[in-house]
């Protein structure tokens, strides 16, 4: 059924959900659910002006049927959450998630943006990192990711029809928030810059100046950014990495391209299986005649915040580099300047902390092979160099992600 800005019932009951796992706090939410256009104009238009429910009070933890432009007659299960902040021998509850599930496939492709408001406010309260008031999600063919201004101070968790976003530095007090709007709209497409968290729960390091392929990446020819994997990527923990073979098998080349030169990046010996956007290719090869690659298995089992199993990757050479580069608080972006050892260890894990550190001062694979016996390596230390080593060492690895 479609709604226009007229055709709405404001004595209808709202439809609850209660939750009886969830503790329900004292504070008290209001929903006002939002139908909304497909264009920018009615969304701004309509938002204050349609509300499909009666202000009937809603309590954290339970979840609110609400129905958005894209989700048609399918109703939409919205719960907000909060969570007690301690500061100093005080603290809060403070609004600081929400779950929306039960979402179909017509909503593939559009963005949901969440707004809270005060009691009589007509502008939407801040909700997280000082002063943001929207969180934005993206349905990425039905995998969720975190949104345009999203990116920074947010979390994300992604399921079948289903996302919770989870505000890491929450800002809004469950008292000041008395009605939330969810809407949906078009998509609005990403810029994301080096040092951001990624759509797969990594950080930027690497952002092109133009489009690059990664063949077999769900980017495909149109990738502009690489982001590597926390230091959780092993096991939720924060740690340092840890060792894998390259290959069990050192007598049989991978079929990578190991003989047409080329010149994008910074070494005379690179060839075309050095270069952005050969990680993937390169990793997809690293078992043959039956050998086993743990670093591979490793790499391609983890799962990032949008649950990209199989997307991740051991970096070729120049993206290695590029990683490099990042770890030492180098300006990254141009392949042709090699990393270099900088006063000091890792300097951007350092002020990123959390687990985004995790780096050794150690020979790290490239996926890149150098020929059936050995394959290339970087050394993240000083000095920083490229090297060959034997396939069957032990050596860590950090998977990264294209997109």
């Amino acid at each position: 059924m479609s709604y226009s800005r007229y055709d709405f019932y404001s004595d209808d009951p709202i439809e609850e959900t209660p939750n009886p796992i969830k503790r329900k706090f004292s504070s008290i939410l209001a929903f006002l659910l939002l139908v909304v256009g497909g264009t920018y104009l009615v969304q701004t238009t309509l938002a204050a002006n349609i509300s499909l429910n009666t202000g009937a009070p809603v309590e954290f933890g339970q979840a609110v049927a609400a129905t958005t432009a894209c989700s048609g007659a399918t109703n939409l299960a919205v719960t907000p959450n909060s969570a007690f902040v301690n500061a100093s021998g005080a603290g809060a509850h403070y609004f600081s998630s929400v779950t929306v599930s039960n979402i179909p496939s017509s909503c593939n492709g559009k963005d949901f943006t969440i707004n809270a408001y005060g009691n009589t406010d007509n502008s939407a309260l801040a909700i997280f990192n000082s002063t943001s008031k929207s969180a934005v999600v993206y349905s990425n063919a039905g995998t969720f990711e975190l949104g345009t201004g999203t990116l920074t101070g947010t979390s994300i968790t992604s399921g079948s029809g289903t996302f919770t976003i989870t505000f890491t530095n929450p800002v809004a007090t469950s008292g000041s928030v008395f009605k939330v709007t969810l809407q949906s709209g078009g998509h609005v497409p990403l810029v994301y810059s080096v040092g951001e968290r990624g759509p797969g729960g990594g950080i930027v390091f690497y952002v092109s100046a133009n489009y690059f392929t990664s063949t077999g990446s769900t980017c495909g020819s149109s990738c502009k950014y690489l982001e590597y994997a926390p230091s959780t990527w092993r096991s939720g923990s924060v740690a340092d990495d840890l060792t894998y073979q390259w290959s069990n098998n050192s007598s049989n080349a991978t079929g990578q391209d190991i003989s047409t030169s080329t010149s994008e990046g910074f070494d005379a010996r690179e060839k075309t299986n050095w270069k952005i956007g050969q990680g993937f290719n390169n990793t997809s090869l690293m078992q043959v005649g039956g050998a086993t690659s743990a670093a591979r298995n490793a790499a391609l089992a983890f799962a990032g915040n949008d649950g990209s199993a199989g997307q991740w990757f051991i970096p070729s050479t120049n993206e290695l580099n590029e990683l490099c580069k990042y770890a030492f608080g180098q300006n990254t972006g141009n392949p042709k300047v090699a990393c270099s050892y900088s006063g000091s260890a890792f300097k951007n894990t350092a002020l990123t902390g959390g687990d985004l550190g995790g780096f050794v001062a150690n020979f790290y694979w490239a996926s890149t092979e150098q020929s059936a016996g050995v394959a290339m390596v970087t050394y993240f230390a000083n000095p920083v160099f490229q090297d060959i080593g034997n396939k069957s060492q032990y050596q860590p690895i950090r998977p990264i992600r294209a997109f």
